[in-house]
């Protein structure tokens, strides 16, 4: 299976769940960014434990998309991956966390197409925050790298104070300098 094949299979399992999701990580970056391999899929879902069995349902066997696991995950609010084992490819599900700033960047997602589908995506301005965050705590180049792409083909349209703004709260106002300068 292609990875934009599995996005869409995703795509379309939140979807029939009724789940609300938002692409996060590297295929946001990728889509408001430059081109990049990534090996897995992020996605920003606010899932229930009704909803967990029929996400698990569509993924089925040689899919790793274990019900008993998921159900666990969403009733804790805790990360669970779905897996290709013939491709090694996998949908990594993130639970919408309870702070103000995961609520904020949740509620401000825009509808993007990609492979002629709309879907629901972080805004450039939250991925920028929010691989700053990951880029905090790991200071990955392949992180930095999609920092500055989304930032270089993105700038003119960002919504600044938002982006500064939220920097302020969140710690990250001298990295978001670095990338301004960049």
């Amino acid at each position: 299976m292609e990875q934009h094949r599995l996005l869409l299979q995703a795509i379309e399992a939140l979807d029939q769940a009724g789940i609300p999701y938002a692409i996060t990580g590297s295929w946001a970056s990728i889509s408001y960014g430059m081109p990049r391999t990534t090996h897995d899929i992020d996605i920003v879902a606010d899932l229930t434990v009704d909803q967990a069995r029929q996400l698990a349902q569509a993924f089925p066997p040689p899919f790793y998309a274990d019900a008993v696991w998921i159900e666990e995950a969403a009733a804790l609010k805790q990360f669970f991956n779905v897996i290709d084992p013939t491709t090694g490819l996998k949908v990594d599900f993130w639970p919408l966390e309870d702070t103000d700033f995961a609520r904020e960047r949740f509620a401000r997602r825009q509808r993007v197409s990609v492979f002629g589908k709309d879907i629901w995506m972080l805004s450039p301005e939250d991925v920028i925050l929010s691989k700053l965050l990951w880029y905090q705590q790991s200071e990955s180049d392949t992180q930095w790298r999609d920092i500055v792409g989304v930032w270089r083909v993105q700038q003119e349209k960002l919504d600044l104070d938002y982006l500064r703004g939220w920097a302020v709260r969140l710690g990250l106002t001298d990295l978001l300098e670095r990338v301004t300068q960049s």
